[in-house]
C-alpha cells in the first residue's frame, strides 16, 4: 500500500507540474481565442498586414477557435454568410480574444 501511495503523490506532482508550465509558456508567447457563440463562422485566419503569412485558427471546442501568434497582424473571419471580415489585431506575447457577433456576419447584399 505504501508504494501505491508513493506513485501516486509523483503521478500528481507531474501533473501539476505540467499545468504550470502550460500556463506559463501561454502567458509568455500568447494567443487568440475567438468565440463564435452562434455558429456564424465556417473559419478564421491569422494574417500579416502584407497579406502574404497566414495561420489558420484550430477549432478547439464547439464555439472556440484558436492558435498561437507568430507575427503581428489580424483575424480574418471567414462567415458562414460568405462574407469576410478583418478583426481583432493580434501580435506574439499577447492574450487576444474576439467574440463575433451577429453584424459581423450580417448578409452580403
Amino acid at each position: 500500500m505504501q508504494r501505491h501511495f508513493f506513485s501516486l503523490r509523483i503521478a500528481l506532482l507531474v501533473i501539476l507540474a505540467g499545468v504550470v508550465v502550460s500556463a506559463i509558456d501561454l502567458a509568455t508567447r500568447g494567443f487568440v481565442v475567438v468565440y463564435d457563440p452562434r455558429a456564424l463562422i465556417r473559419g478564421a485566419v491569422l494574417e500579416d498586414g502584407l497579406g502574404g503569412r497566414r495561420r489558420p485558427l484550430r477549432e478547439f471546442a464547439r464555439d472556440y477557435w484558436a492558435t498561437r501568434p507568430a507575427f503581428d497582424g489580424k483575424v480574418r473571419l471567414l462567415c458562414r454568410s460568405g462574407r469576410e471580415v478583418l478583426r481583432a489585431d493580434v501580435m506574439p506575447g499577447a492574450q487576444t480574444s474576439y467574440t463575433v457577433t451577429a453584424e459581423d456576419c450580417r448578409q452580403l447584399g
